[in-house]
């Protein structure tokens, strides 16, 4: 869990994904319901048992620290929205059953035990998915959106990551030879 391996085309998709839900929320943030509303929505894809899951999940993988985690930046309802509102039938099916094998494999009662078992236990398995000991392309493409979607919130863009408009001191006119090469922008 302490290395990212994410294609750039990985990368991307997941933008997009999440551009989406943005996209919807500035539009119409009256439609998009919160995972308390999906709980109680008897037309969800996602069943109680599987947003608490995905809840579990994302706060292991970006646990509250110093700064707020998965579940304090809103990523479970983001992941929600993105499997009940945006996703066609084939998408909340990968996710559904993603899910369901994700929590075979895991350790009973997962979202039940504490927090260092969580951990231990996604880390193990986090480590096998990662070295190719094991093929889990789910696990991957679900580690990458809660991590992408945690980064575009307003907290993990604010307030973990740091933001310079343009970092470094501007320099508007400077001989080549002084820098030595022109950036690629």
């Amino acid at each position: 869990m302490n290395k990212l391996n994410f294609t750039k085309r990985d990368t991307i998709k997941a933008l997009l994904a999440i551009s989406a839900v943005n996209a919807l929320t500035a539009c119409a943030p009256e439609r998009l319901e919160t995972s308390e509303a999906l709980l109680s929505n008897k037309t969800a894809t996602l069943s109680a048992t599987h947003i608490m899951f995905l809840t579990v999940l994302a706060q292991t993988i970006i646990p509250k620290t110093d700064t707020g985690g998965a579940v304090e930046a809103g990523v479970p309802d983001v992941l929600v929205s993105l499997i009940t509102k945006w996703g066609d039938s084939d998408y909340q099916t990968y996710w559904t059953r993603g899910l369901k094998q994700l929590a075979d494999i895991l350790p009973k009662d997962y979202a039940t035990r504490s927090k260092k078992e969580q951990y231990d236990a996604l880390f193990a398995y986090d480590a096998k998915v990662f070295s190719g000991e094991v093929e889990n392309g789910f696990y991957k493409d679900m580690k990458s959106t809660i991590v992408t979607a945690y980064y575009m919130s307003e907290l993990g863009a604010s307030e973990e990551l740091q933001y310079e408009a343009v970092p470094g001191d501007w320099k508007g006119c400077v001989d080549v030879d002084e820098i030595g090469r022109a950036w690629a922008f």
